[in-house]
């Protein structure tokens, strides 16, 4: 069975953590890191409200993170737009029959 790879996408202000949205990339595990790769954020947490993103691999019904970026508003808005550019252009490869790695 494969596993699902997702970005998730939480807020994170005084303490809080508010999860808000996920973006499914599929069942590739290297065509999700390399789109993960691509967005613009930190490694590390700064300052008292950050946005969080990150990518996670379910098994058995588990997430497992893979890998974690801290953003503003201004780099979530560009993720956004290279999440849903990358997940366009996967899934046009695939309805013409080519994988992400062709």
């Amino acid at each position: 069975m494969d596993s699902l790879l997702e970005i998730k996408i939480a807020l994170h202000f005084k303490g809080t953590e508010i999860t808000y949205g996920k973006f499914a990339l599929g069942t590739e595990r290297q065509t999700a890191l390399d789109t993960f790769n691509l967005l613009k954020g930190r490694t590390e947490r700064s300052g008292t409200c950050m946005i969080q993103m990150v990518l996670t691999l379910e098994v058995a019904g588990l997430p497992i993170r893979l890998a974690t970026i801290f953003c503003n508003l201004k780099e979530l808005k560009e993720n956004v737009a290279i999440i849903s550019k990358e997940i366009f252009r996967i899934s046009k490869l695939e309805e013409i029959g080519m994988s992400a790695f062709e």
